[in-house]
């Protein structure tokens, strides 16, 4: 589904990640670890074309897309949740979602019904403007948003940060559902929790400066503690 080959990325002149290669194959979760400040994100800035000074190879089911744009990404089946949410706080919860149409090839204007199984709480509150959400249902309302374009890559960044204990295991259980439902959707995930990331993930990725100093598919509580205190 997706490869990274010896990718580079910087800012101006300073090289933020060296030589990251990793893959998530076809249905996949994949856990990318790390310290704070350590390069996670922008290699999922990176991946989605928000971050165009790249060197080395971006690879998408067999084809290359290092120098393409967000918006190419997008149609081509990225989903995107930032770290943050950057839900649009002005707009109801419906008018978000129905923004996530716009990355579909078949832009309808309904909802599948099977986004509101995933976060029930949302169409209740389809009318209410997105900002007066609290932070647990601005989260929901972000991964809805980028699930009903029906992507075939989730890029999910932090989705539990901050979030109470109730909705991060609705998150939980909805990644482990897209699992089990859409074996063609893989997912790259960037998580800080430990427990989270074992529940749901096949496959870890523990990047420091910049670069990638552990993978495999298991994960050891001791192992990934030395790894991120060093």
């Amino acid at each position: 589904m997706l490869q990274l080959q010896q990718l580079e990325v910087s800012y101006e002149e300073s090289i933020v990640i060296r030589d990251v290669s990793l893959q998530v194959k076809k249905g996949d979760v994949v856990c990318l670890m790390g310290r704070n400040g350590v390069g996670k994100t922008t290699i999922i800035k990176a991946i989605m074309g928000i971050l165009q000074n790249v060197k080395g190879q971006i690879i998408y089911q067999g084809e290359e897309i290092t120098n393409k744009p967000a918006n190419y990404r997008a149609r081509k089946g990225f989903g995107f949740v930032p770290q943050g949410r950057d839900i649009f706080p002005q707009l109801t919860v419906y008018e978000n979602i129905i923004l996530g149409m716009e990355a579909s090839k078949n832009k309808k204007q309904s909802i599948d019904e099977e986004i509101y199984q995933y976060f029930p709480v949302l169409k209740e509150m389809k009318d209410r403007r997105g900002g007066d959400l609290s932070g647990g249902q601005q989260q929901q309302l972000a991964i809805a948003r980028a699930l009903v374009s029906k992507p075939s890559l989730l890029l999910l960044d932090e989705p539990t940060e901050g979030i109470q204990p109730n909705i991060v295991e609705d998150i939980q259980h909805v990644i482990k559902e897209i699992k089990q439902k859409q074996s063609e959707t893989s997912i790259l995930l960037v998580e800080q929790s430990f427990d989270f990331a074992k529940s749901v993930a096949d496959y870890f990725y523990i990047v420091d400066k910049g670069r990638v100093v552990y993978e495999g598919s298991e994960l050891i509580e001791e192992q990934v503690g030395q790894l991120l205190s060093v």
